[in-house]
This record gives structure tokens, sequence and C-alpha cells, in this order.
């Protein structure tokens, strides 16, 4: 070792042996470098092909019955096929896990090494790096299987009815239903999903959600949300309170599941007045107290660049009800539907007064007058739901109605001559006993009630019979009614033909998972009525809120994507009637009301605000982290209305363009367009 002990020794030895000790850590480096880029290469061949394998078992197992051992075969079969790299990889192993809403592929190997071997003759351990370990797995999600709750809100108005290239419009939405739905469950009869649920929301100017029902059939709605005891500030406003004795008692809500337990030939259909703005849209749960600070953020300015939406937030309406009022518990709840009976006022002929007779359906009666005088600028036969025949109560031949009636008009007319006073052009003759009653006189005042004719149109409609406590009913008037007609027509497309329930058609059907039953519904929607889209896809957000009304049972913002899909064929619609109150009966009362924000009291300034408030829905339920899919159908661009719809859709939608806002003309389009978001929604996809 002498000569070692010289070259040690030796300034120039320390120098070669620092040399060759950095050439041989660089080599080492370098061929490092070059086996982990080939071991690289290798396992972006595994993973891609063990995608592939799994996308293949996938597709296989939608298209027949296999059994797992099959198709992890053909997982194999179709893995070694793709894997280019199979020669430098040793002690191969693949395997596939299968499930119902997942396959999960996993390969384990080793590659030999070319370089990094030579650091363990280095190091003195030969084979410390002879080959190197490698692993991996990945995710298929299997079509249909998001895991997603949808709600599907659907234009059931009376222009569904109407036909596009000789297809009514109903079928065509029950065929583009039918394509989203089997791409969700599959081609299959009969199949369910736990990873799919659906709401099947059908609107028009209503929503049938008080009579919402499960797959079993049972409800799902609580009767806990109702506001049972009429004391929602809405509740009953429409309507006098007569006592047993026969007074107007103006500190008593008539509420209306008492006037549905007093009606003859129906029962409540489920439908609901909304709550009072802006309760009617933000997401704030029922039966229970609001806070002041939801309720005051009702008009923040959202995260938006578009000018619809910023629009409709800065002309919000400002609150009628205080924030603290409005954050009581009792405005939580929902108010059911019941739409005032009209008068008997139908063509020229009805309601003309005289001394003790008038016309009613075309005849004459001689009992009280009702009066109408020619100069009052309305045109009366616009009243179109009358389902109580007003003779029933003035006629004299029904002593005992008339009985309960003739002192509620007489005390009624005598406050009117006091306040009004007496004209004999345009106010009936009253009995010549003056009477103060501020307080009736300031309901008919915060009723827009000006003019004595008016005024007695109010009344007749207000007027629902004298309470008797025995029964816990009014008796007089509505128990009258021997049978009311509420069927609707598909062909005709007709609405509701008269009764409280008038525009309440469908019910929703709640989180169903099962194919069938979502489908059967969908073929069983009716078209009538008119449009509210805003009402419909309030609707749709609280059949997928966690919070109550329908508490699903996933948060927002958790695996389970909640989606709705809002689908129309035409602009939203009041129906304007030239009467004292200006429109029909909506979800948001009369128009003369005013419930949707002061001064807007018209069908066309109700309207555009229908349209500011479903904007206002939309970005709130887009904020909460739900999809939004607008689909318009058979609009027109040189429709003004039509074409200002379509502007709103796409405003409404998570992007203004496909897969989230279609515009279909016809019903292959509308066809299309369902594909298209199931397709977005459930696509066969690598999933990690």
């Amino acid at each position: 070792m002498h000569w070692l002990d010289r070259l040690l020794d030796d300034e120039r030895g320390n120098m070669t042996m620092m040399f060759a000790f950095m050439f041989v850590l660089v080599a080492l480096f370098a061929g490092g470098a070059v086996d982990f880029t080939r071991r690289n290469a290798v396992r972006a061949d595994l993973i891609e092909s063990l995608d592939a394998a799994g996308l293949a078992i996938a597709q296989l197992d939608e298209s027949g019955d296999y059994t797992e051992a099959e198709l992890k075969e053909y997982g194999e079969k179709f893995f070694h096929e793709n894997f280019s790299h199979e020669n430098q990889i040793s002690n191969l192993t693949v395997d596939f896990a299968i499930t119902e809403q997942k396959i999960t592929p996993t390969a384990t190997g080793e590659i030999k090494t070319l370089f990094l071997g030579l650091a363990g003759n280095f190091l003195g351990s030969p084979t410390q790096f002879d080959s190197l370990e490698m692993s991996t797995d990945t995710e298929i999600t299997r079509r249909g299987s998001g895991p997603i709750e949808l709600a599907l809100v659907l234009d059931v108005t009376g222009s569904m009815s109407e036909e596009i290239n000789g297809v009514a419009k109903i079928e065509s939405l029950r065929q583009a239903s039918d394509a989203l739905i089997d791409a969700l469950y599959g081609d299959e009869d009969g199949v369910t999903s736990d990873d799919i649920t659906t709401s099947v929301v059908p609107f028009n100017n209503f929503v049938g959600a008080g009579a919402a029902v499960k797959d079993d059939g049972s409800s799902a709605w609580n009767s806990a949300w109702n506001d049972a005891d009429a004391e929602s500030y809405y509740h009953g406003a429409n309507f006098l309170h007569v006592t047993s004795a026969g007074a107007i008692d103006l500190n008593t809500k008539v509420n209306h599941f008492d006037l549905y337990n007093s009606v003859s030939g129906t029962d409540w259909a489920g439908c609901f007045e909304e709550r009072p703005y802006p309760l009617d849209e933000i997401d704030t749960a029922a039966n229970a107290a609001a806070s002041v600070a939801e309720i005051d953020a009702y008009n923040d300015t959202p995260d938006s660049t578009n000018a619809l939406v910023l629009s409709a937030f800065s002309e919000a309406p400002a609150l009628q009800l205080t924030a603290t009022a409005l954050s009581t518990i009792e405005n939580s709840r929902f108010v059911p539907l019941f739409a005032p009976d009209d008068p008997d006022c139908n063509d020229s002929n009805e309601c003309e007064w005289g001394n003790t007779n008038y016309t009613s359906a075309g005849i004459t009666y001689k009992g009280n007058w009702f009066h109408d005088p020619e100069n009052d600028g309305r045109d009366n036969g616009d009243y179109n739901n009358s389902y109580v025949s007003d003779k029933q109560y003035t006629y004299r031949t029904y002593s005992t109605n008339i009985s309960y009636y003739v002192p509620v008009v007489n005390y009624f007319r005598r406050v009117l001559r006091y306040h009004v006073g007496t004209s004999s052009s345009t106010c009936p003759t009253t009995p010549s006993t003056t009477q103060q009653d501020t307080a009736l006189y300031g309901w008919l005042t915060a009723r827009s009630a000006s003019e004595c004719y008016d005024d007695e149109y109010i009344l007749r409609q207000a007027y629902v019979g004298r309470w008797d406590s025995a029964t816990s009913t009014y008796i007089g008037k509505l128990d009258q009614t021997t049978s009311i007609d509420e069927t609707i027509s598909e062909a005709s497309g007709d609405e509701t033909t008269r009764g409280p329930n008038r525009g309440c058609t469908s019910s929703v059907l709640y989180a169903s998972n099962d194919k069938d039953s979502i489908l059967d519904y969908i073929n069983a929607l009716a078209p009538a009525g008119s449009t509210n889209s805003a009402e419909g896809l309030m609707w749709g957000w609280r059949v997928l809120s966690p919070d109550a009304p329908f508490e699903s049972e996933t948060p927002y913002n958790a695996e389970r994507q909640k989606v709705a899909v809002l689908m129309t064929d035409g602009f939203n619609s009041i129906s304007g009637r030239d009467t004292h109150q200006n429109t029909d009966f909506t979800a948001y009362g009369f128009g003369r009301e005013a419930r949707l924000g002061t001064g807007i009291n018209t069908s066309s300034e109700m309207e555009d605000e229908i349209n500011n408030k479903l904007l206002r829905i939309c970005t709130r339920m887009k904020e909460k982290g739900i999809l939004v899919y607008a689909v318009t159908f058979g609009l027109s661009d040189s429709d003004p209305d039509e074409y200002a719809t379509k502007q709103v859709f796409q405003a409404c939608a998570s992007d203004d363009e496909a897969p989230y806002y279609f515009d279909a003309p016809d019903g292959e389009e509308l066809e299309a367009a369902f594909e298209d978001i199931a397709s977005d929604l459930v696509q066969l996809h690598v999933s990690r």
C-alpha cells in the first residue's frame, strides 16, 4: 500500500482522486435522470392505459348484462392491448374495483434501472437501486352517477298545447325529458340510482308545492310550513270577516283553510300565494324567523358584469315592510291560494241596478241590487272567476242567506255615504243614516278604493259569508256552491275553469331516484294557465335548498352537485283585467295590491318586475353553487317580449352559451338541448 500512501501524500494524487469521485457522482446523477425519465414515461403510459381500460369497462357494462369477472377480464385485455411498455416493467399486476358508481383501475410493477444500480455497487449495496417500484390508480365516474341533485323546472302553461311542426309543445317536452332522463339513469326501464335525485317542478302562474309527493305517493310537504293560523302578512288580505252577529271585524283575519272548509265542491290543490317581498326571492327557511341581516342583504350588488343582472338589483323595489316585521316566524310560512269569487258581472246587462231588481247570469231577480253605473269605465265582461252565483245570497228567495248579507251591505253603504258622499251619477242611493267607520274606510282606501262603484265590487268579492263558530266555517255564501269545475283540458290549454284554486295545476314530484316514476310524472303533465318563471324557479331552488321547506339532505357546495334546469316557451305573463283589481289573481295577489313593489300594479309593470325577480333569483342560486341551465323553446326574435325573454334566460344561466343556455326553435332542438345538458352533467369521465 506504499503506492497509495505516496499517492495520498502527493497533491497531484489528491486531485486525481477527487476528479474520479466527482466523475462517478456526475455519472450517477445523469444516469439516474435517465432512469427516472424512463420511469415517468412508463408511468404515463400506465395511467393512460388504465384510464382507457376503465372507460372501456364502463361502456361495455352500459351496453349489456355482464358479470364482474367478465368486465375485469375485458378490462385487463384492453389494458394490455394499449400498454406499450410491457417489456420494460416486471411483476406487473392490474386490477379493477367495480361499483355501481365508479370503476377504479389500479396497477403496480417494477422497472429495471440502467444506471441507478451502479450507485448500489458504489455504495456497497448492489441490489438497492436495481429497480424502481411504481403504483397508480385512477377513477372513472360512471355515466349518471354524478352524484347529482336535479330540479327540472318546466313550463306547463296553456301555450304548451300549441304545435310546432305538427307536434304539440307539451309532447316535445315529454320527449326531451325522456332523452335527458335516459342519459342520467340509462336506457333500461325500472332503473333507480342513489346518486341521482330528480325533482319535477311544473309551473304556470303557481306551483303546487303543497301537494308535493314522493316516489311512493306519500306527501313531501310538512304542514308546519303552512300559515295555518292566518298570521302571515297577506293571509286573508282580500276578505272581510263577518262575525256570527253580522258585524264586520277587521281585527280578525279570514283564514284560507277555513274558507276551503266552508266551500262546497272542492279542496285545496296545494298552491300558495308568495311570501312578502323579498322573502319571495331569497333562501330563508320556512317556519323559522329570518334574521334582519339576511333580509337587509336582499339588494347587495352581485359579482356580475351582466347589465341585465346589475339592473335587476339596482332597480329592485324598496321594502314595503320593515326588515324587523319581515323577520318573524309568521311571515316565513306559506299562505294557501284562495282566489276570490268574482261578482256575477259578465256582460253589459249584468249587475244593472234598479229599485229592487238586478240581473245575474241573464236572469232578472227581485233581490238586493248591485250598483254598476255605466260611466264607471269598467268592462265587466273581464270578470272570469265567478264560482258562487250571487243570487244565492242576494235573491230574496234565499231568505237566510240574504238576511246575513243585507245588514252588511247596508252598513257598508252607510260608511261609503258618510266618507265619500252621494252622487246620483256615480253612487247608489243609500239610507239616510250616516255612519262613520274610519277603520272600514281605511281598509277600503288601503285597497286603492276611491269611488263607490269600486268599493262595492270589493265588498262583494271580500264577503265570504257569516262566521259560524259551531262549525268553524263561513255560512251564507261559499257553502252555497254545488260544484266547481276545476278540470284542465290539455287539448285547449284552458286554465282551471273556475274556483278558489284557479290557476293551480300540477303538483311537485320531490327527490325521486326512480326513472319510471319521473317519466310517468312528466308524461301526465297538462298545459294550462300563464307564465311566471320566477315563481317556478324559486320553488326549484326550494326543493334543492337544505333549509325548509323540503330540507334537502345535501348542504350547498357538497359532493352532490345541485342543478336546476329551467325551460319556458313564453314570456312572463300576467293577465290584465279591466276590473277594479287590474289583473287576474296571481301568486303576488291582484295587481292593484302592488305586492311586487310600490307603484307596480298593472300587468305590464308586474311582468317587467317578474323578469327582474327571476334574474335576482338566478344570481343568488349561482352564488350558492347551484348550476343553472336555461332553455327557451319556440320563441321568436321578432317578438319584443319573446326576444327579451331570451336575453333574460341567457343572463339567468350559469353561462350565456351552451351547455348552459339553449334556444330551441322546435321540438328536435329541444330534445338536443336536453341531451347536451345531460351529457354535460353526467358525461362519462376520468374523475381522478
